[in-house]
């Protein structure tokens, strides 16, 4: 279950990190030694690691954290490439598992409205199961007050009952949305699904308060994150989303938020990408990623081009005896997940600068392996909050 979502989430929040191009100043030009010193100093790489890291390979290491059922990853890779090269990489690399991943996807338009949400299918078994909710005993993550529009005074004998209680919930999820976009983490809904609520709110401030990356590199986003949507800050673009995945054979609902932090200082373009759980249906508590993406100029026209990233992602199948055994399943997954991402962008880029056709891959595993790698991923939310990024980056081409 939390295996899937992990590497959804992974992939979308890399692919953000290749947004940038704008002339807004770091308070201190970044420089390759800085970058090195952070990921030894805050991520923990060792000096061998580094190493390899110089030369090409990809890392990723799994952090300390003191939260039951929370997951932490970082990664980074190096490629001597331009910037539009590493991105046209990491695109393919990210499109190509995300395909296996995001039955249904699209984003909300500001304000979000239940058009936008057109094309999800909800089964009505799924809808049909919050007749019997009631606070703290629901099958989906729903606050108190959402759950009762569902048990008091909704006539599920009528004929169109199941149509009408899809489009009940849909509107559940954008009024959600547009709360959280016009006043910021406060607005988020507590869940009353279980006996103990859970504030999502507070989840999001927790996971924003260790996060990696922000203040080394741009502590005045870190201000921004904070106090979004009333800061204001140049440089800004962000983007919602929904997407609809398969997690042990149940249907999650995914709402995100990218926002992209675009500067260059002296040359040296970089980009910032803090992408946001807002909402999911099960399984999932909170997770919050940054990417970052640093290009250094050499001399022909060439580039040295890091890519970085961390994520933090609770989930209550986590928590708890039995939670804390099957964590080790996950963090292995996830790691996996993580570094096939890595390795296929690094193929993609070496096959992009020889000129050769599209590269070849390992064949994954057959049905089994598949089932077995559907029962807990992470990783698959970690891809979708990358893939916001590729929606953006593609639209703002195209216009």
């Amino acid at each position: 279950m939390t295996k899937h979502f992990l590497r959804v989430f992974i992939l979308g929040t890399l692919l953000m990190s290749l947004i940038f191009s704008t002339n807004v100043v770091f308070g201190q030009k970044p420089t390759v030694e800085k970058v090195q010193r952070i990921l030894k100093e805050k991520v923990g790489f060792s000096a061998n690691e580094i190493t390899k890291l110089e030369k090409g390979e990809y890392i990723v290491r799994q952090l300390d954290v003191e939260t039951d059922g929370e997951v932490a990853f970082a990664g980074a890779l190096k490629l001597e490439a331009q910037r539009d090269v590493v991105f046209s990489s990491f695109r393919r690399a990210v499109e190509r598992q995300r395909r296996k991943l995001a039955e249904e996807r699209g984003f909300f338009k500001k304000p979000a409205t239940i058009k936008d949400l057109a094309k999800l299918k909800i089964k009505n078994s799924k809808i049909r199961s919050l007749q019997n909710c009631k606070p703290g005993d629901c099958n989906m993550s729903l606050s108190s007050e959402y759950i009762k529009k569902f048990t008091e005074g909704f006539d599920w004998e009528a004929q169109d009952a199941n149509e009408k209680a899809k489009k009940m919930y849909k509107q559940i999820m954008v009024d959600h949305m547009n709360n959280y976009l016009q006043k910021g983490t406060e607005a988020l809904m507590d869940y009353n699904d279980d006996p103990e609520p859970l504030s999502l709110a507070e989840e999001q401030k927790s996971l924003l308060a260790n996060l990696l990356w922000l203040d080394d590199f741009a502590p005045e986003f870190r201000e921004y994150l904070e106090e979004f949507p009333n800061k204001k800050l140049e440089g800004i673009e962000d983007l919602a989303t929904w997407e609809k995945i398969s997690v042990a054979f149940k249907d999650v609902i995914i709402n995100s938020h990218g926002i992209f932090y675009k500067k260059e200082s002296e040359g040296v373009p970089q980009g910032l990408i803090a992408s946001k759980q807002i909402y999911a249906n099960h399984y999932f508590h909170s997770s919050l990623s940054l990417t970052g993406i640093i290009s250094f100029p050499k001399a022909e026209n060439k580039f040295d081009t890091y890519l970085f990233f961390v994520n933090h992602t609770r989930a209550g199948a986590l928590t708890g005896t039995t939670g804390k055994l099957l964590s080790a399943a996950v963090d292995g997954e996830a790691e996996n997940n993580l570094t096939t991402v890595l390795k296929d962008t690094k193929k993609y880029t070496a096959y992009d600068l020889a000129g050769g056709e599209e590269p070849e891959f390992e064949s994954e595993g057959g049905m089994i392996q598949r089932l077995l790698g559907n029962r807990l991923c992470i990783g698959s939310l970690i891809i979708i909050l990358v893939f916001i990024a590729i929606i953006w980056f593609t639209r703002k081409k195209e216009k």
